[in-house]
C-alpha cells in the first residue's frame, strides 16, 4: 500500500513538473528583437492596375500586432469607403464595406499601424500602392514644413494637395492627397495624378484633415502647383494665425448692461454716440460691455453705430439698438492695476494704469512723492488716455534723480546719516536716510472715480535704484540684398529682448545683458516699412525669416563682432 501512495505521488509531481515545461511563454534573456517585421507579398502588389476587389492582404516576416490601424492607416487619394481589418498571426487583412472609385490609383499608407507582437516594432515604409483603372498615376513632390519664427522642423504636420479651383475653401475641404511629415520636418506624396493643386498643410490636432487655424498652426504656398513631372517644393513656413474673420454675434441686454459679443478678441473698435462708456469684458476678451447712461430710463433703446477691426485688418460696420433693463445683479467689482509695480530712479517713467471699469473722473493733485510728514511732492506730469477710459498713461515729466535731490535736502539732520567716501564726489548723495524716511510714489484713494461711481484705492509704489547698466556689445556686419528688415536678438525662451530697424552694413547693439542670443531677422519682402504674417484666405504668404545658424554669447565688458549674410 505504502508503494503505491508513493507511486501516485511521483506521477503527480511529474505531470506538475510538466505542465511548467510546457506552460508558453516569452523567454528570458538574450539579445532585445529589434528588427521590424517587411512585407512578403501583398494583394495587390504595388503597381497593381485594374485591382476591382474589396479586401487587401498584406503578409509580413513575423507575428503582427494592428491596433492602431484606424488611427495611422493613410488612404490617398482621399475616400469614404469604410473597412474593417484583421490580423491572422502574420497576416493582415482589410476589406472594404464598397468598392473603390473607377480608373483611381490609391495608395494605403500605414504609417506605424503595423507593429511586431514582441517588442511593436513598427514596420518601415509599409504601403501598397494600386489602380483600379488600365494605367497607376505615378508623380509625386516632396519638400519641408518649418515653424515660421523659429525655422525648427515642423514634426508630424498634415501635408495635403486640394484640386485647384476658383472656390477652394480650405476651412471646410479635406486634402485629395496627404500624408504626414516626419519628425525631421520632411514628406513625400507619392502616386499622385497630374493636374493642377494648392499645397496646405497644419497641425491637425484633432484628427480631422480639416485645418481648424484657431488653434492649428499652418503653411501654405499662394502659387499654384501643376503637377506634370516630380518636384520639390519650396519650405512650407507655418505659423499659428487666426484667419478667421471676426463677427458680430449678438447685441443684448446682460444684467443692468448691454453687450456686444464678437467670435473673438476685436483689435481695435468705436462705438458712437460719444456719450456711451464701454470696456472690453469677457473671459476671452470678446464682449463690449455698455454702460447705461443717465439720461435715459431703463427698457429704453439707443440706436448705436459700431465699427470694429480685428488682427488682420477684417471690419465690421453695423448698426445696433442697445437696450438696458432693470437688475438686482450687483455691478462688477471696481479694480485697477499700475505697471510697472515700482519706478526706477535714473530714468524718466511711464507708468500705466489699467481700469477694469471706464473712469469718469481723474484728480491729478492725488499723485505725488511723499515720505512722512517731511516730504509731499506733485510732480510734473502728462497723461494719455485711451479711446475708451480703460487705461491711463502717466508720465513724469521730470527725473527721478531731481525729485529724490528736494527729498534728500527736506530731511532732518538728526535724521541722516553720512556716507563718507561719497563727500567729495557728491556731498548731496552722500546724505543717507533712515529707514523711517524712504522716498515713495503714491495714488492717493479716490484718485479715479468710475462709470458706476466706484472709488478708487490708494496704491504705493517704490523707488529703487537703477541696476547696474549691463556692458556687452555687438557689432554685427550685415551682408544682404534686402532693402528692409528687423534684427532681433532672442533670449532662450524666444522672447525678444533686442531689436533694431536700421538698415545699414555695421549694426551696433549696445548695453546688452550677458547672455546667449539666436539673431533673428524678419524681411519685409515688399518694403512696405513692416513686416507681415500674411494670410490664408487672401492667399499671402508671410514674408520671409532668417535664423542665423550661429549664436551669440555676450559678457559683461566684451565686445563681440560677427558676419551675418542673408
Amino acid at each position: 500500500m505504502k508503494n503505491l501512495q508513493h507511486y501516485i505521488l511521483l506521477l503527480v509531481l511529474c505531470g506538475l513538473t510538466f505542465n511548467r515545461c510546457a506552460n508558453p511563454g516569452r523567454p528570458t534573456g538574450g539579445p532585445q528583437d529589434t528588427i521590424p517585421p517587411t512585407l512578403l507579398s501583398s494583394t495587390p502588389h504595388t503597381g497593381q492596375i485594374n485591382f476591382n476587389e474589396n479586401q487587401l492582404e498584406l503578409e509580413l516576416s513575423e507575428y503582427i500586432n494592428a491596433d492602431k490601424i484606424k488611427q495611422q492607416l493613410i488612404i490617398t487619394p482621399q475616400t469614404n469607403v469604410k473597412y474593417k481589418s484583421i490580423v491572422r498571426r502574420n497576416k493582415l487583412i482589410v476589406t472594404l464595406d464598397e468598392p473603390l472609385s473607377d480608373s483611381t490609383t490609391y495608395n494605403f499608407n500605414f504609417a506605424d499601424a503595423v507593429v511586431d507582437i514582441t517588442e511593436r516594432n513598427p514596420a518601415i515604409n509599409l504601403s501598397v500602392a494600386f489602380s483600379t483603372g488600365p494605367y497607376i498615376d505615378s508623380l509625386s513632390i516632396k519638400g519641408t514644413v518649418k515653424d515660421l519664427l523659429s525655422q525648427d522642423p515642423a514634426s508630424n504636420f498634415v501635408v495635403g494637395l486640394y484640386s485647384y479651383t476658383d472656390t477652394l475653401d480650405f476651412l471646410t475641404t479635406k486634402p485629395m492627397y496627404f500624408t504626414t511629415a516626419n519628425d525631421s520636418g520632411n514628406y513625400n506624396i507619392s502616386y499622385i495624378k497630374d493636374g493642377i493643386y494648392k499645397i496646405l498643410s497644419f497641425d491637425d490636432e484633432n484628427g480631422n484633415y480639416i485645418l481648424d487655424p484657431e488653434s492649428e498652426a499652418h503653411a501654405f504656398l499662394s502659387d499654384s502647383i501643376n503637377l506634370k513631372t516630380e518636384q520639390t517644393i519650396k519650405p512650407l513656413q507655418a505659423l499659428l494665425q487666426n484667419i478667421k474673420p471676426i463677427t458680430l454675434i449678438n447685441a443684448r441686454p446682460a444684467g443692468q448692461y448691454a453687450e456686444i459679443k464678437f467670435s473673438r478678441e476685436p483689435f481695435a473698435y468705436k462705438l458712437q454716440p460719444p456719450y456711451l462708456y464701454h470696456n472690453i469684458t469677457g473671459e476671452n476678451k470678446d464682449i463690449i460691455r455698455v454702460y447705461k447712461p443717465t439720461s435715459i430710463n431703463y427698457k429704453d433703446s439707443i440706436q448705436a453705430f459700431l465699427s470694429t477691426n480685428d488682427s488682420l485688418g477684417n471690419q465690421i460696420l453695423d448698426t445696433l439698438k442697445l437696450v438696458f433693463l432693470e437688475s438686482k445683479r450687483k455691478p462688477a467689482t471696481f479694480s485697477y492695476s499700475v505697471q510697472p509695480t515700482r519706478i526706477t530712479e535714473g530714468i524718466d517713467s511711464t507708468i500705466t494704469l489699467l481700469f477694469n471699469k471706464p473712469i469718469i473722473q481723474l484728480d491729478t493733485t492725488k499723485f505725488h512723492f511723499f515720505s512722512d510728514s517731511i516730504f509731499n511732492y506733485i510732480p510734473k506730469a502728462d497723461y494719455v488716455w485711451n479711446h475708451n477710459k480703460t487705461e491711463l498713461a502717466y508720465t513724469l515729466l521730470q527725473k527721478i534723480d531731481s525729485i529724490k535731490q528736494k527729498f534728500l535736502q527736506s530731511i532732518p539732520a538728526d535724521t541722516t546719516s553720512i556716507d563718507s567716501s561719497l563727500i567729495a564726489e557728491n556731498p548731496l548723495a552722500a546724505l543717507q536716510p533712515t529707514p523711517n524716511h524712504t522716498l515713495e510714489f503714491e495714488i492717493e484713494k479716490g484718485a479715479f472715480i468710475t462709470v458706476e461711481q466706484d472709488t478708487s484705492d490708494a496704491k504705493t509704489l517704490a523707488i529703487v535704484e537703477a541696476p547696474k547698466p549691463p556692458t556687452g556689445l555687438l557689432r554685427l556686419q550685415v551682408e544682404t540684398t534686402q532693402a528692409s528688415y528687423t534684427i532681433q536678438l532672442l533670449k532662450d525662451n524666444g522672447t525678444v529682448a533686442y531689436q533694431t530697424n536700421e538698415i545699414n552694413q555695421n549694426i551696433t547693439f549696445r548695453n546688452l545683458s550677458a547672455a546667449t542670443y539666436t539673431i533673428r531677422v524678419l524681411i519685409d519682402n515688399n518694403s512696405d516699412g513692416k513686416w507681415s504674417y500674411g494670410n490664408l484666405l487672401k492667399n499671402q504668404e508671410p514674408e520671409q525669416v532668417y535664423i542665423n545658424p550661429e549664436t551669440v554669447t555676450i559678457r559683461e565688458n566684451w565686445e563681440l563682432e560677427m558676419m551675418i549674410t542673408f
